[in-house]
């Protein structure tokens, strides 16, 4: 399907922190050698509760997260995730059925597809999500700098909101199924 090399000693090679997945993405929109174009799709709901299976976090499956994200390319139709415990690369049907249960009602995923260069461009933060109330890490942060812009402010939990027109379209997981060959 592609000629793409992304086995375990591809992915052992970047650039990644757990629990920082809007981080890992920023890093793997920014690396060499995978094809473009590329999008970040920031995987949400309403109420910042999606269950998702086959992640790293979650044994035993689903993990309900506030929010995810995973990187596009999507013209392999493929889905890069960093936190899936069972492969890295997946195509964007098997990887939905994978991830995703139908009869999760109130837990269904909507997806942010937001081209790379515009989430590049638009995206900013100091990781204040991640502090508890004393300003203290919930979780040990990535060793890179944050992707902080003053300019632009802390302005991830826009891009989480689905009804945010921050940047990028948000779609539902049908609409997802079909996003590699449609374009961004």
């Amino acid at each position: 399907m592609h000629a793409l090399n992304l086995d375990e000693t591809w992915r052992q090679r970047q650039p990644y922190q757990p629990y920082f997945c809007e981080e890992n993405v920023w890093q793997l929109l920014q690396a060499e050698g995978l094809p473009q174009p590329r999008a970040a799709v920031f995987v949400t709901n309403a109420t910042r509760t999606v269950a998702m299976w086959g992640q790293r976090a979650g044994r035993p499956d689903p993990v309900v997260w506030d929010y995810h994200v995973v990187l596009l390319l999507p013209k392999e139709g493929l889905i890069l995730d960093l936190d899936d415990r069972d492969q890295l690369v997946w195509p964007v049907r098997d990887w939905l059925g994978h991830a995703f249960r139908a009869d999760q009602f109130d837990l269904q995923p909507r997806f942010r597809i937001v081209d790379g260069e515009e989430f590049l461009a638009k995206f900013s933060s100091d990781r204040s999500h991640m502090r508890d109330a004393r300003k203290r890490p919930v979780q040990p942060f990535p060793d890179w700098p944050a992707p902080f812009d003053p300019a632009r402010g802390m302005n991830l939990m826009r891009f989480v909101d689905p009804e945010d027109a921050i940047a990028g379209v948000v779609v539902d997981a049908d609409q997802m199924a079909h996003a590699s060959q449609r374009g961004i």
